[in-house]
């Protein structure tokens, strides 16, 4: 791996060339015409990642940077920004997780070796109204970013990378949202001393940086150090315009905003296309003030389809963790799909080896307690495949009593975010066991034998 977005790019068009496209018509994506595009192709069930290198700003002029999306729409994507293999989700999820534990520290480079300073705007030449930032979702408050937000802890100095989204409010400032996570707490610390937080806006770089950002990496890690491991080689830094030494920037960046999160003000901000492809409130949230804009001359920025797959499956990481934490404790579950299982935003699917009456639920109820994004827990045998629903539906279908293996669990944490809650947070969950049971003879699944399915070569036949 290479860590810079180019080289992905290259490396997605070697391995997989049908998963990315050039759009080279213009295309105003202030009005739509990126997302417009992408949602034509998700109608046709195709996921391409789309650079649009002819895109207008938001002033309608055309602009010299680009803009990508749906990077992260489908496995093969993922698993090329994560190193593995092969675009197989067990694969790639064990990818993430060993990686993570190969920490790095970040090379510091000079501000001439680093692309990332090839374009610097500041006071009146800075304004955010000369960028492609894209208009989604019909009832989105307003254009939006996706960036990953670079911050540094003020009595630690560890560097969090979080994954945030930005709303445009004029031409420096922008509604920033942030979950009660990492981002959150550092900022809330230093608001209660009234002081602003410095930040770095990320708008495009390796895809594996924005994943890290999504990631449920532990409080005391540095996640340049973290982002390293993921990479496969240190993350390039440099000195920040604004802060110099003090805020340490991706040097191989494509665009970056640098401003702060101001203490004591807030601003309205979505509403927004979620996760589960609902439009999710407006809100009050934080006020960005944006105070240098650096690049490359042609950078480009990097956003999520918010509201479609590429915004579901840029979760990954956070299935990676619950996989891992899962075998930790159950070593007999050997798969795991929630994002890319096309079962629906809050249904996560199970597949595991069952050895007692009782092991389904139990690893149900660990999974409900590592994340609130899981509402609905389907278990299944090892012969079925948790991506595949038409497995998992079959499984459902024929060992499946209701009374005796569908139980709802009343009273649990909800998701905020999920538009069938009665209450701001409590709602109900739901286990189906959709396994065998133990200790008696099943019917046998009808197929020829699998050692001569797995021997079977169509190319030989059909020259595929």
């Amino acid at each position: 791996m290479s860590g810079d977005l180019r080289t992905w790019l290259d490396e997605i068009k070697e391995r997989f060339p049908g998963e990315l496209l050039f759009a080279k018509e213009r295309v105003d994506p202030g009005r739509y015409g990126a997302s417009a595009l992408l949602e034509c192709f998700e109608r046709q069930l195709r996921y391409p990642a789309v650079l649009f290198e002819n895109v207008c700003d938001l002033t309608g002029a055309v602009s010299p940077f680009r803009l990508l999306m749906n990077v992260f729409a489908t496995t093969p994507k993922i698993g090329v920004s994560l190193g593995a293999k092969r675009p197989v989700r067990r694969e790639i999820m064990d990818e993430y997780m060993e990686r993570q534990t190969r920490a790095r520290d970040v090379v510091t480079v000079a501000r001439e070796q680093a692309p990332a300073k090839e374009v610097i705007r500041t006071g009146d030449a800075l304004d955010l109204r000369d960028l492609p930032i894209p208009r989604i979702n019909e009832m989105d408050g307003g254009p939006y970013l996706t960036p990953v937000i670079v911050a540094r802890h003020p009595k630690t100095g560890r560097y969090n990378l979080s994954w945030n989204r930005c709303m445009l409010i004029d031409k420096n400032h922008l509604g920033l949202w942030m979950s009660p996570r990492h981002l959150w707490s550092q900022f809330m610390l230093g608001e209660e001393t009234g002081r602003s937080m410095p930040i770095a806006i990320v708008l495009g770089h390796h895809p594996a940086l924005f994943l890290v950002g999504a990631g449920l990496t532990k409080m005391d890690q540095d996640e340049y150090r973290v982002a390293g491991g993921i990479m496969g080689e240190p993350v390039r830094v440099t000195d920040s315009e604004t802060l110099g030494r003090e805020l340490l920037v991706p040097a191989d960046a494509e665009i970056i905003l640098e401003g702060e999160i101001v203490a004591g003000r807030r601003s309205i901000e979505g509403p927004f296309g979620e996760f589960t492809g609902y439009t999710g409130p407006q809100r009050l949230s934080w006020l960005v003030e944006v105070k240098a804009l650096t690049g490359r001359k042609d950078g480009i920025i990097l956003t999520t389809f918010g509201g479609h797959r590429d915004n579901l499956c840029a979760h990954y990481p956070i299935q990676a963790d619950i996989f891992t934490n899962l075998r930790s404790t159950l070593p007999n579950v050997v798969d795991l799909s929630w994002v890319d299982s096309d079962s629906g935003c809050l249904n996560m699917v199970i597949s595991m080896q069952k050895k007692t009456e009782g092991e389904p639920m139990r690893a149900a109820m660990m999974a409900f307690s590592q994340s609130n994004f899981i509402k609905h827990v389907i278990v299944v045998d090892e012969d079925i495949d948790p991506g595949n629903m038409k497995q998992v539906m079959w499984a459902v279908a024929t060992r499946v009593q209701a009374e005796r293996d569908v139980n709802i669990l009343k009273g649990i944490q909800g998701q905020v975010l999920d538009p069938s809650l009665e209450h701001e947070i409590r709602g109900s969950g739901m286990v189906i066991d959709a396994t065998k049971p133990t200790g008696q003879a099943y019917q046998v699944r009808a197929q020829p034998p699998e050692e001569v399915v797995a021997a079977t070569d169509l190319r030989k036949y059909f020259n595929e």
